[in-house]
């Protein structure tokens, strides 16, 4: 049986010691070798900072495990690495492999693909790296892949189309954040095929996901599949409901972002976690912080105990923390707060330009990015500025430059505008 690899004890020794960078054959071509047809439901994710990217697959081959990449910038060097991280996946005979690609230039496209670290390969995939500065990323509420009344995996169609508009529309987005539930089975014996869907997209290949865990996702109070599918950076043992499900954050050209389980229920745990994390980046220009249970939206869940315990006791430790924005799904409608410090309404903060003071947060609740489902408004609730309800998967485009932030939501069924929020220090 494979021996599972050793975690490495930090993604930085891991960088140093396991990147191997090799010039090309004057004759050679990059990726000129066998392809495999072992590896799947390859994805691309988030690393600590712009400069790195994480990767996961799933093999049938122990032996698939590295990933060489290289830079398409004229200088013909290709580096390889080898996954940090491997064991035994839920969705048998496969293993999952975690792997992080470092030190990447800025501007710059990247060919990649996975094998066994000698003549094997997969087919190659692609991803470029952006500027300094502004960034602008895309934001998803619950793909929940499989949701159906007759109990046949759907959604999957809805999710691609959303993904191929938002991307047509935005080609230079910088990365994709998913506010959770990417899968919609309970039982974690029966998440494998919707994994598969979620991951099929190519936009997954080319675009690094923050994914955040989801009440579906956290399969039999565990979220196992997600913590086998994607590779997360900054990974925190805190706010965990199974290895690899925990708190993380990372950095993206100087603003910092911190994502929370809040299926795990320990407020104490979280605010650990969310001081640990802005302590260690004192300089960041912004903080937003994304987790599923949605605190301040307008549909199905504003009044579920689990929902009134983080709006009447994790909001006050957000604004207490300085947190600008918050992201959320699960309530499968679009709602934006006024500013709310802790659970105090700011009067007059209803309007499409916003200027924060001390303690003041945004929250914005997504509505379906696939379309499988969705839950009509209720309310009114004090803290609604903006709610919409059309039965219209919706995404969101977040624009972030060093003074302002601003959250525009579109409709796929037209792509017109459901709203549009700046927020300004």
């Amino acid at each position: 049986m494979h021996r599972p690899l050793t975690i490495a004890a930090t993604f930085s020794a891991f960088t140093l010691a396991a990147v191997v960078v090799t010039p090309l054959a004057a004759n050679a071509t990059p990726h000129d070798a066998t392809i495999t047809t072992h590896v799947k439901d390859v994805v691309l994710t988030v690393g600590a900072n712009e400069t790195s990217r994480n990767l996961s697959w799933l093999s049938t081959d122990a032996s698939d495990r590295c990933v060489q990449y290289t830079p398409q910038n004229g200088r013909d060097r290709e580096a390889v690495v080898k996954a940090y991280e491997s064991a035994a996946a839920t969705d048998a005979p496969n293993e999952y492999f975690h792997a992080t690609l470092p030190r990447l230039e800025s501007s710059t496209t990247y060919t990649y693909r996975i094998g066994d670290c000698k003549d094997d390969w997969s087919t190659s995939y692609k991803f470029t790296t952006r500027d300094k500065g502004a960034f602008s990323f895309l934001l998803f509420g619950d793909p929940q892949i499989g949701v159906s009344a007759t109990g046949a995996l759907t959604g999957w169609p809805g999710w691609q189309n959303t993904l191929d508009q938002a991307q047509a529309r935005f080609p230079r987005t910088d990365f994709l954040v998913s506010a959770g539930d990417q899968v919609n089975s309970y039982d974690n014996a029966a998440q494998g095929a919707e994994w598969d869907l979620f991951l099929k997209p190519a936009q997954l290949t080319q675009l690094a996901l923050a994914p955040t865990v989801g009440n579906h996702d956290n399969a039999d109070g565990l979220g196992t599949q997600y913590a086998e599918h994607l590779a997360i950076p900054n990974r925190s043992a805190l706010g965990t409901t199974a290895t690899g499900t925990g708190d993380y954050w990372y950095t993206y050209n100087g603003a910092l972002f911190l994502d929370v389980n809040t299926n795990n229920s320990d407020l104490t745990q979280h605010e650990a976690f969310l001081k640990k994390a802005i302590a260690a980046n004192p300089r960041a220009t912004w903080k937003t912080v994304v987790f599923h249970q949605a605190p301040f939206s307008s549909a199905d869940h504003p009044n579920d105990a689990d929902v009134i315990a983080l709006r009447e006791n994790f909001t006050p430790i957000l604004s207490k923390l300085g947190i600008n924005l918050v992201l959320n799904g699960h309530d499968h409608d679009y709602a934006r707060s006024y500013l709310m410090n802790g659970t105090t309404v700011e009067p007059g903060t209803g309007g499409s330009t916003l200027k924060a003071r001390a303690g003041d947060v945004l929250y914005i609740a997504t509505n379906s990015a696939s379309g499988g489902k969705f839950y009509p408004l209720t309310g009114p609730y004090p803290w609604v500025a903006v709610a919409n309800q059309e039965n219209v998967a919706n995404y969101s485009r977040v624009s972030v430059k060093r003074d302002e932030i601003t959250v525009s939501t579109y409709r796929t069924s037209d792509g017109s505008t459901v709203d549009q929020v700046t927020l300004k220090k």
